[in-house]
């Protein structure tokens, strides 16, 4: 059997496919490498201090990224190969593959385009043993691999409507034999018919859409439904609207849920009170009762700031960056994103925050999954600044009684050397707090790199 990560690079070749045209002078090809050491006191992750082994670890990335504008194709490709090898134990020497690749092309003018993505990275089984940015400790990793391709048609019919018609086909592919069985592969087909400039006080829209989804282990979920939507524009800043439709599900679940077929309606309204807010808001209900949807946005003049709710029913191959113990269940997905960024003079930052809570329709129980980021740069000199990062993951999952707090700090200092070189020195913390036993952990490490480009 051929690793997932060689399927997402003959996704990726396939990208490069769809994406060849004769004007090569389009193109950006970027090479890159950095060499890296590392010492860390607790590689294995252990909760007791006899059991702590120090570690120094030297660490090679090599890798390139590649991108097109314009002509028909949008693309966008990069790859890594990251080498690591530790000097105190040589069977933990590793080579991890991380490869991203995403593409439009335009087949014929205006009407039929193709978009094509593969991914393949480095995954913790369990979301809750400790950060995805972290390959250097011991856990539980599996290679996680997707490929797409969506063929869609536009049309416009005048001033009167504009409508597309699209067929998704995608699959996800896990290395880890153990997981296999949750491996998937889906089909989709969209469609959507929307009022054109011609409706300018009364819009309307329909949309259709059809998911299937194939397990590996056999089991399959369907989601189905249809929308019919209304909107009153009452000024050019401020609209209502109404929609209403039927869905029809079939998915595993247990005998005292909620029949999933069913009809559904919402309400709501769109305000853009100046050029630099805006809002959209509604509450409706499905078969599983109240729900809401909830998008702000506003630009201030030196940051930017949102806040998004949302409620989806959703399997595991949908929540990718918390990977544990993948599963073909499904469950109702109630998530809060609160995000701002701003810069000022030589000061950068960011914070961002979510909260999702996932309730299985079967007896697996709820989880719920709350985080908080922060990070901020501050320039020293013309080529050398200051960064500093908190990270936080809260988990509370009832499939095995189980809650962790996740903890990382990170300190550091960069300097560019040369048009095309770089160096950083790191001082990284982190921490678990868990309920499983032995499952608390603390770990410091100082990571020294130098980067170049070519």
């Amino acid at each position: 059997m051929n690793p997932p990560w060689s399927g997402a690079l003959l996704g990726g070749a396939a990208v490069l496919f769809l994406s060849a045209d004769a004007s090569a002078n389009r193109w950006d090809f970027t090479p890159r490498v950095s060499v890296s050491q590392t010492y860390t006191d607790n590689v294995n992750l252990a909760s007791s201090s006899d059991d702590k082994e120090s570690e120094s670890v030297s660490q090679l990335n090599t890798g390139f990224s590649l991108s097109r504008d314009g002509g028909r194709t949008d693309l966008s490709l990069g790859y890594n190969l990251q080498s690591l090898a530790y000097w105190g134990d040589d069977s933990r020497n590793t080579v991890n593959h991380t490869f991203s690749g995403n593409s439009t092309t335009e087949l014929l003018r205006e009407t039929f385009f193709v978009d094509a993505s593969a991914s393949y990275r480095e995954r913790l089984v369990d979301g809750r043993d400790g950060f995805a940015d972290d390959t250097l400790t011991d856990g539980n990793r599996t290679g996680v691999a997707n490929y797409r391709i969506s063929p869609f048609w536009r049309q416009q019919f005048g001033r009167f409507a504009g409508g597309e018609v699209r067929y998704t086909w995608d699959k996800t592919d896990y290395q880890d034999a153990s997981i296999g069985g949750s491996g998937s592969e889906s089909n989709r087909v969209q469609a959507s018919l929307n009022s054109g400039p011609q409706f300018t006080t009364i819009g309307w829209g329909l949309t259709y859409s059809w998911d299937q989804v194939d397990f590996e282990d056999g089991s399959q979920t369907t989601f189905e439904s249809i929308e019919g939507l209304v909107r009153l524009n009452l000024t050019p800043q401020f609209s209502v609207f109404a929609a209403g439709g039927e869905e029809r599900n079939d998915f595993q679940r247990d005998a005292g849920t909620d029949d999933p077929d069913d009809s559904f309606w919402r309400a709501g309204a769109t305000w853009l009170p100046t050029p630099r807010t805006s809002l959209d808001a509604f509450y409706g209900e499905r078969f599983f009762g109240d729900t809401y949807g909830l998008t702000l946005n506003h630009r201030f003049r030196h940051a930017t700031w949102s806040v998004a709710y949302s409620e989806t029913v959703d399997t595991q191959r949908g929540e990718l960056d918390d990977v544990f113990d993948p599963s073909t269940d499904t469950f109702i997905s109630r998530q809060l994103s609160v995000s701002a960024s701003g810069q000022r003079s030589r000061v950068s930052w960011t914070v961002s925050g979510s909260r999702v809570e996932r309730e299985y329709q079967t007896d697996r129980g709820d989880e719920e999954v709350n985080t908080l980021t922060t990070s901020a740069s501050y320039q020293l000199a013309p080529r050398t600044s200051a960064q500093a990062s908190l990270q936080w993951q809260g988990t509370d999952y009832d499939v095995d009684n189980r809650k962790d707090d996740l903890y990382a700090l990170s300190l550091g200092l960069s300097r560019t050397l040369g048009p095309r070189t770089s160096a950083s020195l790191t001082y990284r913390h982190q921490q678990r707090d868990s309920d499983l036993p032995d499952g608390d952990y603390e770990e410091n490490r100082v990571t020294a790199t130098l980067s170049a480009t070519f």
